[in-house]
């Protein structure tokens, strides 16, 4: 049912991983459902998320120490460069600022090794990526296109996976993104330091306050690579499996069949081209139903929720219940429509019960709607 990960046991993580591949190859997945992650897949997973975490924290620490320390020991070596310009002459801090870069350089390329290492163990251990899927590739090229047609929107969700070749800019502006967020989150700091200690924040005190809150901001980008690398592993398989029955029950009922891309439409899953998971149930349901995705949506779908009947209002319930949360995050956006639907006794799911379901999907027990 899946290809084998590459032979290459190099590194920490691989080390990690193959400790326990060969029990994962020999294990039967739960109820033979190969989207439900068995209890040695969360046991590597676990494994590596705490790993990963704690050297991201460290690397964080690390790059905090290494950035002010050479300036304490030698602070010849960062005096300002003077520069004259149209006649008058400005102290720069060229020499801080170039080493700032190098060590900001430095810091992301060992955070790309490590959480490539770290999503390559958990692919590794989940046989991912699996070689039964016939679409696999064509839904990988449409998904880079379109990622390419809306860079301002996702980076393609990090661009992480290293067995789908995806490119690793994306994965290269979060992490750069995120130390913005950690530089702004730490001037804020600075400021609140030097307001309350007054003339007893000295510039050690408030430059090395800095190390948790980097170790944080790299810990919290680690997690969320983690976590996006688990949905791509689980997202495929769980999404052909969920049309395969949608499609079973309801692929030629007429009333069914116009309303799947205004259901899409209608919780904006359709304007998330460049997220994965949404992207590839588009194109599954599209391909397994016959869709037109060129037909122009109404954009009043809860009108014609009304206007069919019950059956087949409950399957579009879980067509939306699903496409919601199959990416593992439940946006606000996402969030406010179904509070709509459900105002409008169109949804019988609770809000505890979606959270729950949500939960345990994040948790590799499968997306069960």
């Amino acid at each position: 049912m899946s290809t084998r990960p590459p032979n290459d046991s190099s590194g920490s993580f691989d080390h990690l991983s193959l400790r326990y591949l060969r029990q994962s190859l020999d294990t039967i997945h739960p109820a033979d459902e190969p989207y439900v992650l068995n209890s040695v897949e969360h046991r590597v997973i676990r494994r590596t998320k705490i790993i990963t975490l704690t050297i991201a924290a460290l690397l964080g620490i690390a790059g905090v120490i290494f950035l002010y320390g050479p300036q304490y020991m030698w602070p010849d070596l960062f005096t300002n460069t003077t520069i004259g310009l149209f006649g008058d002459a400005y102290e720069l801090p060229l020499s801080t600022a170039l080493y700032g870069v190098l060590v900001v350089y430095i810091e992301v390329n060992l955070l790309m090794a490590l959480n490539l290492q770290s999503v390559k163990g958990i692919m590794d251990v989940c046989h991912f990526p699996t070689a039964h899927d016939a679409q696999y590739d064509r839904h990988l090229q449409l998904l880079a296109n379109a990622a390419l047609e809306k860079t301002n929107k996702g980076f393609l969700r990090f661009g992480i996976d290293p067995y789908l070749n995806l490119p690793r800019w994306g994965l290269i502006n979060f992490f750069l993104l995120n130390m913005v967020k950690a530089v702004l989150s730490n001037l804020t700091s600075t400021f609140l330091l030097k307001r309350f200690l007054g003339r007893y924040a000295f510039r050690q005190i408030t430059d090395l306050a800095g190390m948790p809150i980097y170790a944080f901001w790299n810990a919290w980008a680690s997690w969320h690579i983690i976590q996006e690398a688990q949905i791509r592993v689980m997202a495929p398989t769980t999404i052909r499996e969920f049309v395969h029955e949608l499609h079973e029950e309801w692929g030629k009922n007429d009333q069914f069949r116009p309303l799947i891309l205004e259901a899409l439409q209608y919780v904006a899953i359709l304007q998330r081209q460049y997220n994965y998971a949404h992207f590839l149930l588009t194109e599954t349901l599209v391909d397994r139903f016959k869709l037109r995705s060129d037909v122009l949506l109404t954009g009043d779908f809860l009108k014609q929720m009304s206007q069919v009947p019950i059956a087949v209002r409950l399957s579009l319930e879980r067509l939306i219940v699903f496409g919601v949360l199959v990416d593992g995050n439940l946006s606000l956006l996402e969030r406010r429509r179904l509070r709509q639907l459900r105002k409008n006794g169109f949804l019988t799911y609770s809000d505890k019960e979606i959270k729950r379901i949500a939960n345990d999907y994040n948790q590799g027990q499968g997306l069960w709607i």
